[in-house]
């Protein structure tokens, strides 16, 4: 194409040069006029049909340019509306991706939840069973340590270890005792011998039969007042006891009951979890005309004292570098004319042997955990992941709790990934789950051993404790890194959870005497939640704190391994005699107490 334009300018110049000339033909020679003005009349015509035909064809170019413009129009629009399209289908490809993903996630929820319909509990379950969440604990649950899952806009049913299948062995009875105790009552028994002169025979043998009977019965006494008057005095009224007779009025200050009487009423509410109802009941089919009103005005006028007692154990279980476990759980209480979900925590220390419930209004702020810790220099404190976040978070980390180590129990990262393999059926859990089981077995080894605490340091930072936290991190690294359509919503969480808090989770591992996991916390809190359950609701915001107190006492009494009923008893019984020495109360010393 080149080449035939060179041509033709080539051509053209040639042309042009006035150097080159030559003689137009001459096509009219020869003609006649009448056949030149023909001639002439035909070229006319042919110049005019050529003008036309140019028009013409300028025509046809004109429409055609424009049909063209049209055309480039219409594909740049077709264009513009497929490239829509294509971002159209991309988005609904995601938001499809999105759906399958939910669906799995509560098809495996709907699964466990027609399992567990209609309340069965069995710990062994099928292969393709899933588990869902409990509404009591599913935002905690819910929780994998980023930002998307946290919710606190309120405030798991996490499932237990599979049981294994009995094995076809004879049992083992190389761990059988060497005797085994037998029935009896403390103190001397009461003895009822025989009239051996009624014996009908010679006497071979004698021997006492051991039988056990239960009294219970109310008695009502009644203390004759003097009103009299001295010389030179007011009148006023006494007791002047006889022989034989009480030196005291028995009566609690402030109630018409005994310090026994106060010590039953208390026993049978805040330890056996009786409800106010029932032990009214119990009283009036006994015979005692009293309302329940004033059953509650009697342990409210306990509480007073339990207050002074209470403020003396958070004393000790708040000292200088203090290791604690703190968690809290949900209660109903009535506000006028509805009901509230409100708060209960509670704070162990286990080297104390201690245990304080704590009722804040019910509320469950950031500002509770700070205003009860107050100005104490904790050396730790362990709690969940999702409290660590929402209440022992940053917030925490101030000036006063900057060498305060902040623990993550590693039994709820556990938990976690035991419902990745259980719900959401991942078998990717089981290399977490192994090596966390293994941590956890080395603890109880340590137990077993009762080796010193800074034995227990020594052996946790060694090979074998860091193989199998390395092991944790490799594997953790590895999964975050995998394509998230291959995981479980369960697996998911875990990872993130694990992720989140690694360094809260493994701090133990710097001193031998933090714990491992927060179960210390989550027992003590669970007489609690049985009397919820009870219960059902407190009718205020104070029943709800003498309650807190109660169970503060009564919690810390069986941490130490002592009987409720004798130190309330106890208790009673020296502040109804003059002793107001609170730390001689305290649970370790009311063997020591002098009253006055």
């Amino acid at each position: 194409m080149i080449d035939l334009q060179d041509i033709i300018k080539t051509k053209r110049e040639l042309l042009s040069r006035e150097t080159y000339s030559r003689n137009p033909i001459n096509y009219s020679a020869g003609m006649a006029e009448d056949q030149k003005d023909r001639y002439i009349q035909y070229l006319a015509e042919q110049n005019q049909d050529l003008r036309l035909t140019g028009d013409a064809m300028k025509l046809v170019l004109e429409d055609f340019m424009a049909q063209m413009k049209e055309l480039k129009a219409q594909m740049s629009s077709m264009q513009s509306k497929h490239a829509d399209l294509e971002n159209r289908l991309s988005e609904e490809h995601k938001l499809r991706k999105s759906a399958e993903r939910k669906i799995k996630s509560l098809q495996e929820k709907l699964d466990y939840a027609h399992q567990e319909r209609f309340g069965d509990r069995r710990q062994k379950i099928q292969s393709k069973a899933k588990t869902s969440d409990s509404d009591r604990r599913k935002e905690k649950d819910d929780y994998d340590g980023t930002d998307d899952t946290l919710r606190t806009d309120s405030v798991g049913h996490v499932p237990s270890q599979e049981l294994k299948e009995p094995s076809g062995k004879d049992r083992d009875l190389s761990n059988r005792p060497d005797g085994y105790k037998t029935m009896g009552v403390a103190g001397e028994a009461t003895e009822h011998p025989s009239d051996l002169t009624k014996v009908p025979g010679r006497i071979i043998e004698r021997r006492m039969v051991r039988v056990f009977s239960f009294r219970t019965f109310l008695t009502e006494e009644c203390f004759e007042m003097v009103h009299y008057a001295e010389p030179g005095k007011k009148p006023k009224w006494g007791y002047f006891p006889s022989e034989g007779h009480p030196e005291v009025v028995t009566s609690f200050e402030g109630t018409r009951a005994t310090p026994e009487f106060l010590q039953a009423i208390a026993y049978e509410v805040y330890v056996k979890n009786v409800t106010f109802g029932l032990l009214h009941q119990w009283l009036t089919d006994m015979g005692m005309t009293i309302s329940k009103n004033t059953l509650r005005n009697w342990l409210k006028k306990g509480k007073t004292y339990l207050d002074e007692l209470v403020c003396v154990l958070k004393s000790i279980a708040l000292e200088k570098d203090s290791i604690v476990n703190c968690d809290e759980t949900w209660c109903k209480v009535r506000k006028y004319d509805h009901y509230k979900k409100c708060y209960m925590w509670v704070l162990v220390n286990k080297a104390e042997r201690l245990v304080i419930f704590f009722y804040e209004d019910g509320s469950r702020g950031r500002d509770v955990l700070t205003n009860f810790l107050g100005d104490a220099e904790l050396k730790a404190l362990m709690s969940d992941g999702y409290n660590a976040y929402v209440f022992i978070g940053d917030e925490l980390k101030t000036h006063r709790y900057k060498d305060t180590d902040h623990q993550v129990c590693l039994a709820h990262v556990r938990a976690k990934f035991v419902k990745a393999r259980m719900e959401g059926g991942d078998k990717r859990a089981d290399v977490f789950l192994g090596n966390i089981n293994r941590l956890f077995r080395f603890e109880r080894e340590y137990d077993r051993e009762m080796i010193t605490d800074g034995e227990r340091t020594r052996r946790r930072q060694g090979l074998p404790t860091m193989e199998a936290i390395i092991n944790l991190r490799a594997n953790l690294l590895q999964e975050l890194k995998s394509e998230e359509e291959q995981k479980s919503c369960y697996m998911r969480e875990a990872l993130n959870y694990l992720h989140k808090f690694w360094n809260e989770a493994f701090t133990y591992i710097k001193d031998g005497r933090y714990p491992i996991s927060n179960n210390l916390a989550e027992r003590a809190v669970r007489p609690f939640t049985t009397k919820r359950k009870n219960s059902l609701h407190f009718g205020s915001d104070e029943g709800a704190e003498i309650a807190a107190v109660y169970h503060s006492i009564i919690s810390t009494v069986k941490l130490q391994g002592r009987s409720a009923w004798d130190y309330l008893g106890k208790f009673f019984t020296g502040i109804f005699n003059g002793c107001r020495d609170f730390l001689s109360l305290t649970p370790q010393n009311i063997d020591l107490a002098v009253c006055q």
